[in-house]
């Protein structure tokens, strides 16, 4: 796995789904930290790098505003018949004139210390805690059939032997991600406040021609400012790159500087060492005990897509290799909402309504699970599950 360290040089803005129009609405809250951002930051970089390098306009590859598409693939196609580099670029990027998807995607965005490397996840929504001054932490569990003492539903129960608890808060560390996919439960040691808080910053718009202020429109944003610069906070993004462009535009200096979130603030993005996952995990050995109880639970690293709550079935088997997969009991969270921008297009993406990171899913399934299925991957039209990890109930 591909991995870089990127480090903010000022404070962040990953601003919410709701939309944002100064004087109508007067503040910009701070969104979820979406891979997404992350991998339309790093495309921007590699693209704009070779755009100076060629002597291109970026706009050379977008759409005008009142130019259809076919119109706008015919002009880029023209100009790709003089360059055979570009093709390559914009099937890394993902562009409709090469009618491709982008070969470079982040995976995952985990924050991090810059020295010590160690990534933090979102704690699984079956992870609790009492409600009460020990603050135990719980790890909740289905019932199974036969526990219940049923046998006409396909639903198992989630209960706790407390009767009040509550959300646990924070992140875990990659040691607390291995505990408990092996059935454990992460302890208070292996887990952490969120590294940053939020900055309210005031504004005004300024018109695009002439730079003026515009009266009335003054706003407030929400900025992710982390809590201590001095011990270097940042992101360890995974990433894939088929076409090995990383290696070419992002490790020329140690500290490349790229745009990131609204309002383009810098952050620098140094590339580190690949890990191995399946070493880390002994995930060869987890498989073994998984096929052997023919049960597993899913857990989503990274926020997913599924038009729905859960997973397609289908998919799912299709991408693990086994056969009969039922869903037993669900821990979705609440949803969040993910946009963008289509820069080729020049054009909104639609709002969509994802799974944040930290659902868990529990399964019992027939077959046997393949060898080399972590961490899940399923990217299509109607799908974005891009870090799931399955464990032992």
């Amino acid at each position: 796995m591909k991995r870089l360290f990127i480090e903010p040089l000022d404070v962040l803005m990953f601003r919410g789904e709701r939309p944002f129009i100064a004087r109508e609405s007067h503040v910009a809250k701070l969104g979820v930290i979406s891979p997404l951002t992350f991998e339309g930051a790093i495309k921007s970089k590699i693209f704009l790098e070779f755009c100076k390098r060629k002597n291109y306009l970026p706009s050379d590859f977008q759409r005008k505003k009142n130019e259809n598409k076919s119109s706008f693939e015919e002009r880029v196609k023209n100009i790709l018949e003089k360059d055979e580099e570009l093709k390559g670029i914009l099937e890394t990027i993902g562009h409709p004139a090469v009618n491709s998807e982008s070969s470079t995607q982040v995976l995952g965005v985990f924050f991090s210390k810059k020295d010590e490397k160690e990534k933090y996840f979102p704690i699984p929504n079956d992870i609790v805690r009492k409600d009460d001054k020990s603050g135990e932490i719980l790890k909740l569990t289905p019932c199974l059939k036969e526990e219940l003492k049923i046998s006409d539903t396909e639903n198992y129960a989630c209960f706790s032997i407390h009767s009040k608890i509550k959300e646990m808060m924070g992140l875990m560390s990659f040691n607390a991600l291995k505990d408990y996919l092996w059935g454990g439960e992460p302890n208070k040691s292996q887990i952490i406040e969120k590294p940053y808080t939020t900055e309210l910053r005031t504004g005004i718009r300024l018109e695009k021609k002439t730079k003026t202020t515009v009266e009335g429109h003054l706003y407030t944003a929400e900025f992710l400012r982390f809590k201590d610069w001095k011990e270097r906070w940042g992101f360890i993004v995974w990433i894939e790159d088929e076409h090995g462009l990383l290696d070419e535009y992002l490790s020329k200096n140690e500290n490349e500087v790229i745009r990131l979130g609204g309002e383009g603030k810098g952050a620098t993005c140094t590339k580190i060492d690949e890990i191995n996952l399946a070493d880390k995990l002994r995930f060869l050995e987890l498989i073994e005990k998984i096929n052997e109880e023919k049960r597993f639970k899913l857990y989503l690293a990274s926020p997913s897509y599924f038009n729905r709550y859960e997973p397609p079935r289908d998919k799912l088997e299709k991408e693990l290799g086994i056969k009969e997969l039922k869903l037993r009991a669900a821990f979705p969270g609440k949803p969040i909402y993910i946009g963008g921008y289509d820069f080729a297009m020049n054009v909104e993406k639609p709002l969509r309504r994802w799974v944040n990171a930290g659902a868990v899913y529990y399964y019992e399934f027939d077959g046997e699970i393949k060898s080399d299925s972590m961490p899940i991957k399923i990217i299509d039209e109607n799908i974005d599950m891009r870090c799931a990890f399955i464990g032992r109930w």
